[in-house]
């Protein structure tokens, strides 16, 4: 018998048949095989045309019908930050009510020796939970006696236990913290526990300290596994508040090892109010942009790139001053200068507009185009600023943090604005580059399907009216954003994002068919198995043993 190889038909690595796939590429139909060798996607065709190459495979997997996706990118997200203390946070994405967010508490303090810190940082609103409510002081308290537990409710509020005030050492006599506010009795003067503000955050988390660096890279490590297995295989970091050169050691070291199971693209922040400038001059100086390989590579500059001109969630009163916008124009400028890349992060209409004329007026001198400047979430976004970013060339980037908070939207921008809210199809009919994500771990869920299901439905967990049709996506767009499209802000959309040959092979199958499943049922969806740069990322067991066998 001649074989494969004799007859020179190369040997893949994995080849998967009897598949549905979706390449995202237009018009190429519905292949139902795909083979994989060196990290790359080989082939892709029908069971009939890859049966040679699976015929030579080192693995052969049988779909059994099951459809495959491009892996998913959020294309912003705060994940080297939340890495960071991953492993010690509880997380309540997934929690629907006070009972089992408090039996998780009773569980963690079981573990968790006396006067050790129990943690909920974000990620999570009172409006997912049936009692439609935080817990109480008291609550925490019967939870874990023997311990201060802080749980933060995205940037809205945050309640403390008992123990966890006098660890910060909080009491009716004290004075509110710079930045923050603590909740009193009317009647009493005493503290409820609850707490409000970044200063009173940020207060808190310095009293608990960070972990040690050997358990930064455990927690980094875990939260990127658990991103792989809802079929996440590369995120776009938005670098974030405090985000200091030292914050990205514990990555580095898990990179240098070869254990990330998920692509990292990173913009670099400024971590020092005042300090702005400076802070990026030296990362200009001392690195350049796509510095690194094809797991992880610095790729700009952003989201924060001046305090000044961060005008956090659009709901309180903002407005940016002049010596900012002045130091807005000139980072813009050196990072035009210097061939960087710039995301910024802008909510309302008149901050994206200051952010434009800074642009505008380095563009009178730099050519932005080349650079894929771009706009993390510009919700009020109107439709002259919409022509403005057009062109500009600037990108603009989306989430999904009004499927927490519709309601509040409505009560400060009201139900029209709200229901535009962010103008998807003017963004799409403008032809600006648009790219979707979720903005975690702490102002939302990291679930991506929940985006793609915001996305699709324009639905809220507290029961708003949904977005206008106008600026919601087809469910094909919608993966689109989450795939392909994203990789336009990081200059690699000629080699990842798509299911054809020479991409990388980044791919999952999903546990259901989001083009053929009831969208209510979208935020369910996992994966059974993901494959980054044709590696095991995830396995469910089902397709793949944990042995590495098909």
């Amino acid at each position: 018998m001649v074989t494969a190889a004799a007859r020179g038909i190369p040997a893949a690595d994995l080849v998967l048949t009897n598949g549905r796939l979706w390449t995202g590429v237009p018009g190429s139909g519905e292949p139902t095989a795909l083979a994989v060798r060196d990290g790359r996607i080989l082939a892709v065709g029908t069971d009939e045309d890859l049966a040679p190459l699976a015929e030579a495979a080192t693995h052969v997997v049988d779909l059994e019908g099951r459809r495959v996706l491009p892996g998913l990118q959020d294309s912003h997200i705060h994940a080297v930050r939340a890495g960071l203390t991953w492993e010690r946070e509880l997380h309540w994405e997934e929690i629907r009510s006070l009972a089992e967010g408090l039996a998780s508490i009773r569980e963690r303090a079981a573990r968790t020796p006396a006067g050790g810190w129990i943690t909920v940082v974000g990620g999570w609103h009172e409006r997912q939970l049936a009692e439609r409510r935080m817990p109480s002081r008291a609550e925490l308290d019967d939870a874990a006696p023997d311990h201060p537990v802080f749980v933060q409710m995205l940037y809205d509020a945050a309640v403390l236990s008992s123990a966890a005030l006098r660890a910060c050492g909080w009491d009716a006599a004290s004075a509110d913290p710079p930045g923050g506010r603590l909740e009193r009795d009317p009647g009493t003067g005493e503290l409820t526990g609850v707490v409000y503000g970044m200063g009173a955050f940020q207060h808190v988390l310095a009293r608990i300290g960070q972990p040690g660096r050997e358990e930064r890279s455990r927690g980094t490590l875990r939260m990127l596994r658990e991103f792989a297995r809802h079929g996440v295989t590369a995120v776009v970091d938005g670098g974030g508040f405090l985000m200091t050169p030292e914050s990205y050691h514990p990555l580095f070291d898990l990179w240098r090892n070869g254990d990330l199971p998920v692509r990292m693209r990173l913009f670099v922040s400024a971590a020092t109010s005042g300090a702005e400038l400076d802070e990026l001059t030296q990362w200009m100086r001392h690195t350049v942009p796509g510095f690194g390989d094809d797991v992880v590579r610095i790729s700009g500059l952003g989201e924060i790139v001046h305090h000044g001109c961060h005008d956090m969630e659009g709901l309180d009163p903002y407005e940016m001053g002049e010596d900012s916008w002045r130091e807005l124009v000139a980072i813009s400028r050196l990072a035009a200068r210097y061939r960087w890349p710039m995301s910024v992060h802008a909510v309302l209409d008149h901050t994206l507009g200051r952010v434009l004329d800074a642009w505008e007026t380095v563009a009178a001198d730099h050519d932005l185009r080349p650079l894929r400047f771009s706009i993390v979430h510009a919700d009020q976004a109107s439709p002259g600023n919409v022509r403005r970013m057009a062109d500009l060339g600037v990108g603009v980037l989306v989430q999904n943090r009004l499927g927490l908070k519709a309601t509040d939207y409505v009560a400060c921008w009201g139900l029209e604005q709200t229901l535009r809210t962010p103008p998807i199809g003017e963004f799409v009919g403008a032809g600006l580059r648009l790219a979707a994500g979720t903005d975690a771990t702490r102002a939302n869920w990291y679930q991506p399907w929940a985006s793609v299901w915001w996305l699709v439905t324009g639905g809220s967990v507290d029961g708003q009216r949904p977005r206008d049709a106008a600026h919601r996506l087809t469910v094909d767009a919608a993966l689109r954003a989450y795939t392909h499209d994203g990789t336009w802000f990081t200059f690699e959309e000629d080699r990842r994002g798509l299911l054809a040959p020479g991409y990388a092979a980044d791919f999952f199958v999903p546990t259901a068919d989001p083009l053929s499943v009831d969208p209510a049922a979208l935020p369910e969806i996992r994966s059974e198995l993901t494959v980054m740069g044709g590696r095991v990322t995830h396995s469910s067991g089902r397709l793949w043993e944990p042995s590495g066998q098909g």
